[in-house]
């Protein structure tokens, strides 16, 4: 498995977390693999970091 595979899966598994609620954002740790993944594909970079928002968007909501 390849470094992008790697980052890819954990930032998927973070988001899912939060999504379903069983983790916060910062025990997603989504941040770190998005910033690396960003020079191996800036393609798949922008369409994590759109799912990334929309789920924070969607915990924020919950939360208050």
């Amino acid at each position: 498995m390849s470094m992008e595979e790697l980052y890819i899966r954990n930032i998927e598994n973070g988001i899912r977390g939060i999504r379903l609620g069983t983790k916060t954002p910062a025990d997603a740790n989504v941040g770190s693999p998005l910033n690396k993944l960003k020079s191996l594909n800036p393609g798949m970079h922008e369409d994590l970091m759109t799912k990334y928002k929309n789920v924070l968007a969607e915990y924020e909501k919950k939360v208050k």
